[in-house]
């Protein structure tokens, strides 16, 4: 009995690209990290809220922004600058979430929430007083969007 061999070298060059596109696609999709979903924020985005995750006004970052005073929580006229409560991530890339007291990432960090994690206000600690920059509730003022630190977040 014969093997079956193709006519031309085309055909084997085609296979073998065929053969290594598959690897490499297939490699993609093995490879591929997963996102990390935290509660009551869509996929890919780092969300603060005013009060409680899920039981306030929220608003949703995709990238860092530098400062908050031009932001305000969905559907309010509450601006989103020392008024932060609560944070979730949902990081599609493994990217933690760094909140700053001031804007430019000035004033040292508040807290940050890792990948796929949250943090609600009854876990922030608070002094009451927003911008004196001794709590962490009422204090952020800027996102950071960075990739994995040896920094403990929540």
């Amino acid at each position: 009995m014969s093997t079956i061999r193709p006519k031309s070298g085309l055909r084997r060059r085609f296979a073998a690209l065929a053969g290594a596109t598959a690897l490499l696609v297939g490699g993609g999709v093995a490879t591929a990290s997963t996102a990390a979903a935290g509660p009551n924020c869509a996929s890919g985005y780092h969300c603060v809220f005013v009060l409680g995750i899920g039981e306030s006004s929220g608003h949703a970052f995709f990238n860092s922004d530098t400062n908050f005073t031009d932001n305000y929580f969905d559907g309010t006229s509450l601006n989103i600058n020392d008024n932060v409560w609560s944070a979730s991530n949902s990081s599609n890339s493994g990217y933690e979430s760094h909140y700053y007291y001031d804007a430019n990432y000035g004033g040292g960090l508040v807290f940050c929430v890792n990948p796929g994690s949250a943090v609600n206000y009854d876990r922030l600690s608070t002094d009451n007083v927003a911008g004196n920059k001794v709590g962490q509730r009422d204090e952020a003022s800027s996102l950071r969007v960075r990739s994995t630190t040896s920094i403990s977040c929540f």
